[in-house]
């Protein structure tokens, strides 16, 4: 399927225009974030294949054809920003498990070597580091303070507000591609209804903790942008995304509700009894029937990994031949063996270690830092939630990938100011923010300028 000319020319034109902001910005902190919008965008789509593995003449076919290679791209116009800036690095607070979810990614590319062939082996590790190392640094490079951290989320809302433009010109084109099987779940410009939910749920987050903390002339915006999400998410029927995204409401409204909002996950569980009985009784059809199913699809395919990790216990089978990835230690366990299954377990010790470290922070810490904290929180707990039901803690190129490492590495920055705010007193005054957590104002924001103000309406909204 071809691309129309003039679809043609309009992506030359914004390729065009996106290159000059690149080069601009190489010398500058925000520069980073350009290309990470690509590879949070790439890595937010797949081909479009149906479960026969037919693949549907979507409109953006082209696009979701080469979504690796065009990752791969944005990755290495990162690292070049990275090399450019290296200099960014220096005394930056860094997260231990987002460095050993790198070398976990590199074990896999190594491993290739002997799953595929060299040639494929030596790929995987150029992509590795291509990809990963930049992912790895993007916080430390766009955040020289705690008030840099909203325009990291901003530009995820800028990924989000295109995938979402994206998704509504594919249901004007035509609406059967956005969904998959007879219940017709939505899978946006995936090709899985469960990658679709896992992506909503991190959006549906992000957007609200933006709504309730950033600048109030973006509302409106934020609200209709959270709206879409909660309904795309709500139609993919995926559970696995409305149980991480009660996870992490429950973390952003924790800083407003306190601790009253422990309760949701219990309100959410008496809901959704409720909610079958009365389809039980009355039988209702709510449309969501598979958000309120108690089918079990989990248990067939993590034994299914197990086992084959136990056939295969020192390298593993390789991605492709294990079949299920329903749980990334175990789907780690299954494709690479006993090596990345203790690398996983690490990184899962590590970031649980640093979670603790962030738990006994937050309550002692001004009260300008603890939304924010609780986000990062938040976004970590999500993810390693989701973990335990998909496989993308090792997936090459996800939507997940590129969460991850924002969070953690923020999270370490925040937790460095937290430490210095209480061991230096001339640091507790910050004027950029109000009593009430909302942000002041960004005009004094160093490199991003007006960036972070009235401009980001029309760069990241």
């Amino acid at each position: 399927m071809s691309i129309p000319f003039p679809v043609l020319g309009a992506l030359v034109v914004i390729g065009l225009l996106i290159g000059c902001v690149y080069i601009y910005g190489l010398s500058k902190k925000w520069g980073i974030l350009v290309p990470y919008a690509g590879m949070l965008l790439f890595g937010s789509m797949a081909l479009p294949l149906t479960w026969n593995d037919r693949v549907n003449p979507t409109v953006w076919l082209p696009i979701q054809r080469i979504r690796s290679e065009l990752f791969l791209a944005s990755g290495a116009a990162a690292l070049l920003v990275v090399l450019f800036q290296s200099r960014r690095l220096r005394g930056k607070a860094q997260s231990l498990s987002v460095w050993l979810l790198v070398t976990a990614g590199m074990y896999a590319a190594l491993l290739r070597f002997v799953h595929d062939s060299p040639a494929q082996g030596a790929f995987s590790v150029v992509f590795g580091i291509a990809t990963l190392l930049p992912l790895a640094l993007v916080a430390a490079i766009a955040m020289d303070d705690v008030e840099d951290f909203p325009i990291l989320l901003r530009t995820i809302t800028f990924v989000n507000s295109i995938w979402v433009a994206m998704v509504f010109v594919q249901i004007a084109a035509n609406p059967k591609f956005v969904t998959m099987g007879n219940q017709y779940r939505f899978v946006g410009i995936f090709s899985n209804p469960q990658h679709s939910g896992v992506l909503m749920a991190f959006f549906c987050v992000i957007v609200l903790w933006l709504l309730l903390n950033d600048h109030r002339k973006h509302k409106l915006f934020y609200l209709a942008l959270l709206g879409i999400d909660g309904l795309f998410l709500l139609w993919s029927g995926s559970r696995t995304g409305m149980g991480m995204t009660i996870i992490g409401v429950s973390a952003v409204l924790y800083s407003r509700a306190g601790r009253a909002i422990l309760f949701l996950p219990i309100v959410a569980i008496i809901s959704f009894v409720g909610l079958k009985m009365m389809i039980g009784v009355l039988g209702i059809d709510f449309g969501v029937e598979r958000l309120t199913s108690t089918a079990n699809t989990r248990d067939y395919a993590w034994w299914k990994l197990f086992t084959t990790g136990m056939e295969n216990p020192l390298f593993g089978v390789g991605t492709l031949e294990s079949e299920k990835s329903e749980n990334s230690w175990l789907f780690g366990f299954a494709a690479f063996g006993i090596g990345m299954a203790s690398l996983l377990v690490l990184m899962t010790v590590v970031a649980m270690a640093e979670f603790i470290q962030s738990l006994r922070l937050r309550f002692s810490m001004p009260a300008h830092l603890r939304p924010m904290l609780d986000l990062t929180l938040g976004l970590i707990a999500m993810y390693f939630a989701g973990a335990m039901l998909e496989g993308y803690i090792i997936s090459r190129v996800s939507s997940a990938l590129c969460f991850y490492p924002i969070a953690a590495s923020a999270g370490a920055i925040i937790r460095r100011h937290a430490r210095l705010y209480q061991s230096d007193g001339s640091y507790a005054q910050n004027d950029l923010y109000s009593d009430d957590g909302e942000y002041a104002d960004y005009s004094d924001s160093g490199e991003y300028g007006d960036l972070g103000d009235d401009q980001s309406s029309t760069a990241y909204s």
